[in-house]
């Protein structure tokens, strides 16, 4: 039976504690989702099941079947212990139903939803976010304790509390409901400003609510400048309430007070001087306060405050403000194109609930549990088709790996968290003498997700989860009149978003994962728009036109569209990644070998580009059907790896950058050794891996980090250490494929440790 393993986190047990995962399926092994029965021992599970991809109906004779099955579950989880569930393919299966459940009904002022301890409203005017709440059936604190978001901007406010709004209903239980708020903020006057995205989770039998508020800024002005953002409650009634405010990264330090205000702010001082070693992707510490009078109370968390850095909660008699950005830091810029996320914790609870049981469930809010699945699981359900899971690999390369996870630069702040600078762009001088970032360069959320699934390491999970959170909101250009911008994904450069967006920086499988790993439809609809922005640059003359641009613009292009319909079935993707690999062909019958202009007067070899880009045509093996273009693709594989090998090797037998005097330095790429993979699989011959082994032993394994104090840079942001925040996602898969191959030939015996 598989295994669905829960490490220890919490020392408090967890009763019915909602938790997801997300499991993909070989073809034709579950066509019923019904049929997946997940056990605590002996006793089934009632679980909420909901279908993000499937396979297409050729893949297997009994139909494609399901790819990847979002399950909801609230399993029983003891403290300091892990657990471990299992789960199995069971026909003619019955639903497990819940003790509680969690209800959700349209009605004309907009959806209701009951959790059992808790109901309220979310209205179809105005993003509240909710109205009309009541806890065990008792109302509380009159109808509309929340006034709204309000955003200022350039000296003038816009609010989410007025205005149709659309609401969709994701998820309607009977475990975890979900529903999506769309509208536009609205200024004083009724005029619509900033688009705004909503979203509300509730889970059966909880008296707590997530809620996420994003506005975006694709209005027609260049710059804005943002000066607050700011959600209150101010409950009617209540006389005498007891606050309450706690934050912390080791202990939670709680203040509480009869009366007199509570505030805190987390600015940049605060996160220089904390002395914090957590891995800031997955935790950092706790930020909440407690308002409570009469019979009931309210705990508001902020999720991931410290990173998301200004952030200032005040509670006080009249009720709580949140400032998702304090009017007292200052403002930031906001560019067109931009957005932001924030996400809250609503907990409604008795007046007498203890403290300490509000700070461990806003805990739980930060850190919550999530259940793993083994390699084994991943190797035989492959979703992403490459054999990215071999049974066997040295240790020391998975020590090196978790070195290179884990070692770039962690930086933090609003629209910052997520990515991370570059030493050597920025020494360049690409930011004109500001910090340049690396917006996630070579698609960082995949290779995390990947190696997540290699190894189980929460890490993993959790950089893949935010990586791609910061490209959602920053990195994704929202709107522009351009067309080669509007959509796409911003290349490298200062403040995220200044540079313009070009095929070869722009990535799709990290937001396909995104998806797949938690359903939100927000990251497919993103993977579509940069494919489409993609699609428009690579209609331009100067990008279809063999030899009359760099080589890796159309390879990385290929790898998108390949990823694309692997992540969708759509066919125009294939079709499209089809037409650039007849390009390839015909560059290559032109000129003899995948030469591209650099200088005036010259077309070299690039060695990392060309290598990058076979590792492209490899992807399409995977996709393509027709067995002439594979035949043909294999033979351009075989004949541009053989030409690197007689051109671009130095006098040490190890491959240079590029094919010029002046630009002939070593330099053994990851990428080379991919490629050389790529030549041994089509041809068996172990010559191939030999020579990327002597390239694997050449490499410069340092992690390119240097450790100084954290410092506050120009853009607003706290940032620990400085170096090259792009190796892990530019090395990690070309490692992985290529020492998956030599491994069991015994090529990386003498790298492996000793016992």
């Amino acid at each position: 039976m598989n295994t669905l393993y829960f490490e220890k986190i919490s020392r408090f047990d967890r009763q019915a504690e909602p938790v997801t995962v997300s499991i993909p399926f070989a073809p034709g092994v579950l066509t019923d989702p019904r049929a997946l029965v997940i056990r605590d021992g002996d006793t089934a599970l009632p679980a909420q099941r909901r279908v993000l991809a499937t396979w297409p109906d050729g893949a297997h004779p009994a139909g494609g079947g399901v790819k990847w099955l979002l399950v909801h579950l609230q399993p029983d989880l003891p403290g300091n212990a892990d657990k471990t569930l299992q789960f199995e393919i069971a026909e003619n299966a019955a639903d497990v139903e819940p003790q509680a459940t969690v209800k959700v009904t349209e009605t004309p002022d907009g959806i209701a939803v009951d959790t059992g301890p808790l109901s309220f409203l979310i209205p179809n005017a105005g993003f509240l976010p909710l109205r009309d709440a009541h806890l065990d059936g008792v109302p509380l604190w009159g109808e509309t304790p929340f006034q709204g978001f309000t955003l200022r901007h350039d000296e003038q406010a816009v609010s989410s509390a007025s205005g149709p709004v659309a609401l969709e209903i994701e998820e309607a239980g009977p475990l975890r409901a979900v529903i999506l708020v769309k509208g536009k903020h609205r200024r004083p006057d009724g005029t619509a400003y900033l688009d705004l995205r909503g979203r509300v989770t509730a889970y059966a039998g909880k008296p707590y609510v997530e809620v996420e508020h994003q506005f975006i800024h694709a209005e027609e002005a260049a710059e804005l400048s943002l000066e607050a953002i700011e959600l209150t409650f101010t409950p009617q009634g209540g006389e005498n309430p007891h606050l309450a405010l706690g934050q912390g990264y080791y202990r939670t330090a709680v203040e509480e007070s009869d009366g007199d205000p509570l505030e805190m702010a987390l600015d940049a001082e605060t996160l220089l001087y904390q002395s914090n070693e957590h891995f800031v992707d997955s935790f950092y510490g706790d930020f909440w306060v407690d308002w409570r009078a009469g019979d009931a109370g309210l705990t508001l968390s902020i999720y991931q405050a410290h990173q998301n850095f200004p952030k200032k909660l005040r509670v006080a008699r009249e009720g709580i403000t949140c400032s998702l950005y304090p009017a007292e830091a200052q403002p930031a810029p906001l560019l067109q194109g931009m957005a932001k996320t924030h996400r809250i914790q609503l907990h409604f609870h008795p007046a007498g609930t203890p403290l300490q049981e509000c700070s461990v469930r806003s805990l739980q809010f930060q850190l919550p549990d999530r259940p793993a699945l083994p390699r084994a699981w991943f190797r035989e359900n492959n979703p992403w088709l490459e054999d990215f899971f071999p049974e066997r690999l040295p240790n020391r390369l998975i020590t090196y790996t978790n070195q290179l996870h884990d070692g770039r630069p962690a930086a933090v702040g609003m629209f910052h968290f997520g990515d991370a600078p570059d030493a050597r762009y920025t020494n360049q001088g690409r930011g004109r003498g500001r910090t340049v970032w690396v917006n996630n360069e070579y698609d960082r959320p995949h290779a995390c997700a990947l190696y997540y699934a290699l190894t189980g390491q929460r890490r993993a999970l959790d950089s893949s989860l935010v990586t791609a959170r910061h490209w959602l909101d920053v990195d994704l250009c929202h709107y522009s009149p351009d067309p080669l911008i509007d959509g796409g994904l911003k290349a490298h450069t200062r403040y995220h978003v200044i540079g313009k967006a070009t095929p070869s920086h722009e990535w799709v499988e990290g937001f396909l994962d995104y998806y797949v790993m938690t359903g939100r439809a927000e990251a497919l609809e993103a993977a579509r728009s940069v494919a489409e922005n993609i699609l428009r640059h690579m209609a331009r003359a100067e990008l279809s036109t063999p030899g009359a641009a760099s080589v890796r613009e159309g390879g990385w292009a290929l790898r998108a569209m390949v990823g694309m319909w692997i992540g969708t079935g759509e066919e125009r993707w294939k079709a499209e990644a089809r037409r650039l690999a007849g390009m390839y062909l015909g560059w290559h019958e032109t000129y003899g070998a995948l030469l591209a202009p650099y200088t005036s007067h010259t077309m070299p070899r690039v060695t990392f580009m060309i290598s990058l880009t076979v590792n492209s045509f490899a992807r399409y093996l995977l996709i393509e059907d027709d067995p002439d273009l594979i035949a043909r693709v294999k033979k351009l594989i075989v004949e541009t790896v053989d030409d690197l090998l007689t051109h671009c090797l130095g006098p040490d037998g190890i491959a240079y950058y590029k094919e010029l005097p002046s630009l002939r330095r070593s330099a053994s790429t990851y990428h080379v050794l991919e490629a050389l993979t790529h030549a041994y699989r089509i041809t068996g011959d172990e010559e191939y891996l030999k020579m990327a082994t002597r390239h694997f032993a050449a490499m410069d394994f340092s992690l390119d980090v240097q450790r100084r104090p954290k410092y506050l840079d120009d853009s607003g942001a706290v940032i620990a250490d400085e170096g090259r925040a792009r190796f892990f996602a530019d090395r990690y898969t070309s490692l992985v494929l290529y020492a998956g191959a030599a491994t069991p030939l015994g090529l990386l015996d003498w790298y492996e440790y000793p016992y």
